[in-house]
């Protein structure tokens, strides 16, 4: 069965349970796209209409496509495009890590940290996501890196400092966009839970594919245990599968 006779059947059956009245109402009306009176998306602001609801902007935030269009008047020529697959990543906090939470608290020792034992969980987490901030700092360093050492920031790979909402990392041989390099990320959901549409590589890490960019969040409790160590309690975005970048000279 084609795609469009699949869509065509599940509307017809949305309209099927709906109301006594579901003959009046419109399949624009279910899915709450209405289209523009004159012309099909004539300006920016149709467009922002119509978008899926996480990428209508949060309070204090501008419109998407007001973005877009301040981009694009603001380049003399069009920039290099690219598109990477966009993930998430963040610096989870120890104190998040309870035992009413389901997260496993055995005491480990983590390899690096001169014989210093933390919960098994934290030390998954810490692993997975690159640094991790501590409950109590050790020698004045409130954070502990992937690989045992304790650090007084949260670096990049060029001994730099990554920031919340505006750092994000590559994979190590992306030539596309080095290190240091700042680019725009191009997709309505992303700017919305990010309030941000330009970032800099402030990171790279061998463990990411070359097509992926990891986008770093910041210090937060895990959303829970299980594979919700590697996920930011605050942070509704996990992947997005196909995320236009672009390149900023």
């Amino acid at each position: 069965m084609k795609r469009s006779d699949r869509t065509g059947l599940v509307l017809a059956a949305l309209l099927a349970v709906s109301a006594p009245a579901a003959a009046k109402v419109t399949w624009q009306e279910l899915i709450n796209a209405p289209l523009p009176v004159t012309g099909m998306l004539q300006k920016p602001e149709e467009f922002a209409d119509i978008v899926p609801r996480p990428a209508v902007p949060a309070e204090g935030l501008r419109f998407f496509t007001d973005v877009m269009r301040d981009l694009y008047d603001t380049c003399a020529e069009p920039p290099d495009s690219h598109y990477f697959f966009c993930t998430v990543y963040y610096t989870p906090l120890e104190t998040g890590f309870a035992a009413e939470r389901g997260f496993d608290l055995t005491p480990a020792v983590m390899k690096g940290a001169g014989g210093r034992k933390f919960a098994a969980d934290f030390i998954r987490a810490t692993v997975m996501e690159g640094f991790a901030r501590l409950a109590e700092p050790v020698s004045g360093k409130p954070y502990l890196a992937y690989n045992g050492r304790f650090h007084a920031r949260i670096l990049g790979n060029r001994g730099n400092e990554l920031v919340p909402r505006e750092s994000i990392a590559v994979n190590t041989k992306n030539r596309l966009v080095p290190s240091g390099r700042k680019v725009w990320v191009l997709d309505p959901e992303v700017y919305n839970q990010f309030g941000a549409a330009l970032y800099r590589v402030d990171d790279t890490g061998g463990g990411l594919f070359r097509n992926q960019i990891d986008l770093y969040w910041g210090e937060d409790d895990p959303r829970g245990p299980g594979s919700g160590v590697a996920r930011a309690a605050s942070c509704d975005l996990s992947v997005k599968w196909i995320v236009p970048v672009l390149t900023v000279p």
